[in-house]
């Protein structure tokens, strides 16, 4: 390279370096402070400046005052201020489109780099029932297998956005199809009346009219009809009447420990309660078909490619439930 060549290539960088000032410069003047953005996109989604300071932990003050300032900024209004009431502008809803939709692509975008920056990190959600009966108890084969990866639980009954929440893996009970992810069936649940080893003699069987002597375990809430003991008694041709001396919980792992307590029969049954029915534990001596229920999907976001750490816990867990399916 000779002098005059030299010379070209430092003006064209020092030509780039000025452009690229230049936007940068530009970027500062003509955009908004992130705070007001974020500011309006929670207060145009919820139209309410109460419920957005909630949200972003800030004062309802705050959040005016930053609404009015994103307005002198803009030089137009974003919202019409009601009576205990508020609206967009029609400038305001086609601004709030933009900015949310940028803000949510912000949002991935961070979250990918966020999910890959620890390729030995795994976050799995499940429900508390899964986790507390098939997940925990059985985790430490994958610790031994892979001590080298980090697990994180996220424990809810909700299906999570599994991109928003920056979740990996997910198992899932219900009917596909699942909206935005991939799904993989590991088995099916089956229940039947169900009680603590030591509840009734030590190999009786009992006819399903005997439930009606016996107290029983309910599960209350947002459950379906299959899960309830006035359902089982009606497949069974039985007259439905409340046991006396019953009890009700609301959540699936308090149903599970009042049974473990001889508490009285529940509807209850695999692959949650295996490792019980195993030991003896729990058993099931009532002479009556199961109950066949949903199943347990082993779920992946949609169009993302799992890291390594996540493959390999996919892996297990497929392992686990194939080696139950097919104990040969």
């Amino acid at each position: 390279m000779d002098i005059r060549d030299a010379c070209l290539l430092f003006n064209l960088r020092n030509a780039y370096a000025i452009v690229k000032l230049s936007f940068m410069q530009r970027l500062r003047s003509t955009l908004p402070s992130p705070n007001l953005l974020v500011s309006f996109e929670a207060a145009g989604r919820l139209l309410s400046f109460t419920r957005a300071a909630t949200e972003l932990n800030v004062t309802r003050v705050a959040v005016s005052q930053q609404i009015r300032a994103l307005e002198d900024f803009l030089g137009v209004p974003l919202f019409h201020r009601l009576h205990r009431a508020l609206s967009l502008t029609q400038v305001g809803e086609r601004y709030h489109r933009a900015i949310s939709g940028a803000l949510e692509q912000a949002v991935r975008a961070t979250a990918e780099i966020s999910k890959h920056a620890d390729k030995n990190m795994v976050n799995v959600t499940a429900t508390a029932g899964f986790t507390t009966y098939w997940l925990m108890p059985n985790i430490g084969g994958f610790r031994q297998k892979h001590p080298e990866i980090e697990l994180r639980f996220v424990i809810s009954d909700r299906y999570l956005d599994l991109v928003e929440e920056n979740i990996d893996v997910a198992i899932r009970y219900g009917t596909p199809p699942f909206s935005n992810v991939n799904a993989d069936h590991l088995v099916r649940e089956v229940i039947a009346p169900t009680c603590a080893g030591d509840f009734v003699q030590s190999g009786q069987q009992l006819p399903p009219e005997d439930m009606a002597r016996h107290p029983l375990i309910h599960l209350d809430g947002p459950y379906e009809e299959q899960t309830r003991w006035s359902h089982w008694f009606r497949t069974q041709g039985l007259e439905w009447r409340a046991s006396q001396g019953g009890i009700t919980v609301n959540t699936y792992t308090n149903l599970v420990q009042a049974v473990l307590d001889g508490q009285g029969f529940a509807l209850i049954g695999m692959p949650l309660i295996a490792r019980f029915l195993a030991s003896g534990s729990l058993v099931q001596p009532v002479l009556a078909p199961a109950v066949l229920r949903h199943s347990f999907y082993l779920v992946t976001p949609n169009n993302h490619r799992p890291s390594k750490a996540a493959s390999a816990f996919c892996d297990w867990v497929r392992r686990a439930f194939d080696a139950t399916a097919n104990p040969d």
